[in-house]
């Protein structure tokens, strides 16, 4: 299965205050984790009963992170994402 790009995530101002008050991340760290040049560690698909269907990608930020990032995609093949939602990574979630 070919690896999907991840050229550019958009990142509603909702979201990003999200990130920041619940998460303590932002839109760089998002960004860093995720996006090319392949800087992802794996992703796959996965489709939820009520989101539909989306990308659970997990990476590491500059500064070594591990996050899992949830994309919905506006233009997979011009690698153009919508940030679902993101979150530091629990011990183990992504190993593999």
């Amino acid at each position: 299965m070919k690896r999907p790009y991840i050229g550019y995530i958009e990142i509603s101002a909702k979201m990003q205050e999200k990130l920041i008050t619940r998460r303590g991340l932002t839109c760089e760290d998002v960004r860093d984790a995720c996006q090319a040049p392949n800087r992802y560690r794996r992703a796959a698909w996965h489709v939820h009963r009520d989101y539909g269907r989306r990308l659970i990608v997990f990476g590491h930020t500059h500064d070594g992170k591990l996050l899992k990032v949830m994309l919905q995609p506006v233009d997979a093949r011009e690698g153009t994402w919508r940030l679902r939602t993101a979150l530091v990574a629990t011990r183990g979630e992504g190993a593999r």
